[in-house]
């Protein structure tokens, strides 16, 4: 039985001189895959199309190896001229992601963050001088003034508290649907992870929580988050929404669960696991 090898992210980032083996392709919001019924899968690139890819829209940004082989991203426009090889289709990322391997899932995110992340950081923020890649690692460096800038992650914290067997599941105002899922938000300056849960708690739902505890975590790119999953305690209070981000919440038991987050999330692993008792 043939290993499979887990993503590796390169050290350095360099662009390709041959066509990577892998290729993860971006259209706006739209990932190039082969598609069943039930997975997703990134294409290979030795169809002759890739060639004419590389023509069109550069070379690939190699973002390390998938399975032993070479992985190169590339992002191109809507209107771009290029025909995509035949049994290959652009599908939005969020969907495609949650049909894909844990390796997929990681090499998608790694490519959608650096490529989103060199796109806005392409000059020097302290004296504007246009910026040139490290060739020792993925940073950029500032030829004039020699400031050094590296990718940075935004971490949010997702949050499944419980009281008496019971789950506090939101609705979202943004969401299009009746989906309720978990409290989330933003690590912001000078909290630590649990900080951050305690107050994303009280803004949004209004209670106290307490006994938190870490969970998991998750890559988000988009387009540059890490969600790190905590589980929590009821510990004090009455819930009311902030009626801005959150419309409603309350505690619900699993067979009275409202439309919840769909499988390959952390907001529906923290789900299951409650349901399971595995927190």
């Amino acid at each position: 039985m043939k290993k499979v090898l887990p993503f590796t992210p390169s050290s350095r980032l360099y662009f390709a001189d041959d066509l990577p083996e892998v290729a993860v392709v971006f259209k706006g919001d739209r990932l190039l895959v082969r598609q069943t019924a039930e997975s997703c899968f990134l294409p290979c690139t030795f169809e002759t199309e890739f060639a004419a890819l590389k023509e069109l829209a550069g070379e690939a940004l190699c973002v390390g190896t998938f399975n032993g082989m070479e992985c190169g991203a590339w992002e191109i426009e809507a209107d771009c001229e290029w025909q995509n090889p035949d049994g290959t289709e652009f599908a939005e990322i969020r969907s495609a992601m949650h049909l894909m391997d844990k390796m997929s899932v990681n090499a998608i995110a790694r490519a959608r963050e650096l490529l989103a992340w060199r796109q806005r950081r392409q000059f020097c923020g302290v004296c504007g001088r246009e910026l040139v890649d490290n060739a020792s690692d993925i940073s950029r460096i500032c030829p004039e003034c020699g400031n050094t800038f590296y990718p940075v992650l935004a971490p949010a914290v997702i949050v499944a508290v419980v009281r008496d067997n019971k789950l506090l599941l939101a609705h979202n105002a943004r969401f299009k649907n009746n989906m309720y899922g978990l409290v989330a938000g933003f690590v912001e300056a000078g909290e630590n992870l649990e900080n951050a849960v305690s107050r994303e708690i009280m803004e949004e739902v209004g209670i106290e929580v307490k006994n938190i505890r870490y969970f998991s975590s998750q890559v988000w790119p988009f387009p540059n988050s890490l969600m790190v999953g905590f589980f929590a305690d009821y510990a004090a209070g009455e819930i009311k929404v902030d009626g801005v981000e959150i419309a409603d919440a309350g505690w619900f038991s699993p067979d009275e669960f409202p439309e919840i987050p769909r499988h390959g999330s952390i907001a529906r692993k923290l789900i299951d696991a409650f349901c399971e008792s595995e927190f």
